[in-house]
């Protein structure tokens, strides 16, 4: 547990009990397991204390007369695989306190805003609050483009591969990407919900006019950047939808090549087909037959046939 009090600058890296004053702002990280000594203190309800202990898929906004209570969800790709993690904030007049696993990326962002940000410490004001939860979430959908981004560059290098040759385990790598895109369009939705609400409901931070005029640039910000995020999300699974379709059309382009070699070699031993069928007859009067160099003339004449049909094939750049 991380807490920083914005007015004394002071940095409580363990936990105290007697460190709460309500005359002072905190900045408070916390996980899930620690929240339990932040509960009574902070005057935290069952309900979303319950929240925070169990995992929820559901993006929630919910304000109360103390604080107003945020939950999300964040991705973090870890080599092939995408872990969905809760992120928790209470958004009050005199603290934030955010909660969250130790490997999120978002708790290592808080840890350090905290440490190491005197910005924070030395300027701090009546909307430095609003300003804090505003980098955080700011922070959020940063890392979420981020992720798109990562996915977007597999899906082009898995493009280029396809394109130099397909094979058995292209197909795999498809359906895992593919199946990526749509857990991401999944967990990003959602913030379109809570973008909107922040706008549309009483949001804490546009509660006071002092504070409205610019928190309310910064948020209407936010929720152009949720808009842009979940577009480049769209875009995103489209491009994965579409290397089947490139899959599909080398892999039916590599068919028509096999063919049509197939075809070429029928071609070129059509005379040949020809030729044995005339000396396989077995008419008793054939002069050909009884001449010395027949055999190997009609060897030579058929492999002139075979180098010529394969000549002319070249030039017309079909082999």
């Amino acid at each position: 547990m991380y807490i920083l009090n914005l007015k004394t600058t002071e940095i409580i890296e363990h936990f105290k009990e007697d460190f709460y004053s309500k005359i002072y702002p905190y900045l408070i990280l916390s996980t899930a397991c620690e929240l339990k000594l932040l509960k009574d203190i902070l005057d935290i309800d069952e309900i979303t204390f319950n929240d925070c202990l169990e995992f929820d898929e559901n993006i929630k906004l919910d304000l109360f007369d103390n604080y107003d209570f945020l939950s999300l969800n964040t991705c973090e790709l870890s080599g092939n695989e995408a872990k969905i993690e809760e992120v928790n904030m209470y958004l009050s007049d005199n603290f934030i306190l955010v909660i969250c696993e130790e490997d999120n990326f978002l708790y290592d962002y808080i840890k350090s805003m905290i440490l190491n940000n005197s910005k924070l410490q030395k300027h701090y004001n009546s909307s430095s609050l609003y300003k804090i939860s505003y980098l955080i979430i700011k922070n959020i959908i940063i890392h979420e483009f981020e992720n798109l981004e990562k996915v977007e560059d597999m899906i082009l290098d898995l493009e280029d591969e396809i394109m130099e040759g397909t094979d058995d385990e292209h197909i795999l790598k498809i359906n895992y990407i593919r199946s990526l895109t749509r857990t991401l369009v999944k967990n990003i939705r959602p913030l379109l919900y809570l973008g909107d609400r922040i706008l549309k409901d009483n949001f804490r931070y546009l509660k006071y006019s002092d504070m409205k005029k610019s928190n309310l640039d910064n948020l209407q910000s936010i929720d152009f950047g949720i808009d842009k995020l979940y577009s480049f999300a769209l875009s995103t699974r489209e491009l994965a939808d579409k290397l089947l379709d490139i899959y599909s059309s080398k892999v039916a382009e590599q068919t028509n090549d096999i063919i049509t070699k197939l075809t070429l070699l029928t071609a070129i031993s059509a005379p040949l087909t020809i030729i044995t069928g005339i000396y396989g007859m077995n008419f008793k009067f054939m002069p050909e037959l009884n001449l010395y160099y027949g055999y190997p003339l009609t060897i030579g004449i058929m492999f002139i046939i075979v180098l010529c049909g394969i000549i002319i094939f070249k030039i017309k750049k079909l082999l």
